[in-house]
């Protein structure tokens, strides 16, 4: 079995699919997802989805892309959201530094890491260009609590350090990059220490004929995974399956 530890169902783009993609999900043996926020102005849209779709977990959280969009009021609401819809985790939250409002930024997930902190909740963190600023804030704050290295394509002492904070790393369609160091640094990091996403609609494989990406696509990735870690197949799926579940 499989989940896909994020994707964005709530996205419009799927509205006319949704249904036949969760279904055929089950064909696929990919029961579970785990749907994060982008902006407060979409929490309402993922509460009516999970009431929808018993098998998506959802999460709120303020993403960095759109931090011009938030405010503190949306920090205290961020909590109160988390409580009444008995969130595991807290996400999308983090940095990114291909947007100019960097400290803004470094102020909203600082925050973020703090309620998750204070409520006893995982995160899941988009990082983007900025692994030694998450590592450092994490730290800072001595957040303890772990969660997803959203999209992970760091190098492998990266990867070490965000596995001994907590985390496990959030492995996509990155992967199927022929340019992609992941690769590389999977060969050094444990299976358990990793979690199979999509991101759909965004990040599609690299050979990827459909115009968006889709859950679908983590059996695709895990045929790649297969490849690196050359373990029993059978092996692979329980033990990734079990390094996720614990996340819905």
């Amino acid at each position: 079995m499989f989940i896909d530890t994020h994707c964005h169902l709530d996205f419009e783009i799927f509205d006319d699919s949704r249904d036949d993609i969760v279904e055929e999900c089950k064909s696929l043996n990919i029961n579970k997802f785990i749907n994060p926020a982008t902006s407060f102005s979409n929490w309402q849209e993922l509460i009516h989805l999970r009431e929808k779709f018993s098998n998506i977990s959802i999460c709120f959280g303020l993403h960095p892309i759109f931090i011009e969009k938030h405010s503190q009021v949306h920090i205290e609401q961020l909590k109160k959201y988390t409580i009444e819809n008995n969130c595991k985790l807290i996400g999308e939250i983090g940095l990114d530094k291909r947007f100019n409002n960097f400290d803004k930024q470094i102020d909203i997930f600082s925050q973020q890491l703090n309620i998750a902190k204070e409520l006893n909740k995982k995160v899941i963190i988009h990082s983007v260009k900025t692994h030694n600023e998450i590592i450092k804030i994490i730290k800072d704050t001595s957040f303890t609590n772990g969660g997803i290295i959203h999209a992970f394509n760091g190098t492998y002492q990266e990867a070490k350090i965000f596995i001994n904070l907590g985390f496990k790393l959030g492995i996509g369609g990155i992967l199927s990059h022929t340019t992609s160091k992941l690769k590389e640094t999977l060969n050094k990091v444990s299976y358990k220490d990793i979690v199979l996403e999509t991101d759909s609609p965004d990040m599609n494989l690299y050979d990827s004929k459909e115009s968006i990406n889709k859950p679908q696509n983590i059996i695709k990735i895990f045929d790649l995974l297969k490849n690196i870690y050359m373990e029993d197949p059978d092996i692979l799926e329980q033990q990734i399956y079990k390094n996720s579940l614990e996340l819905t």
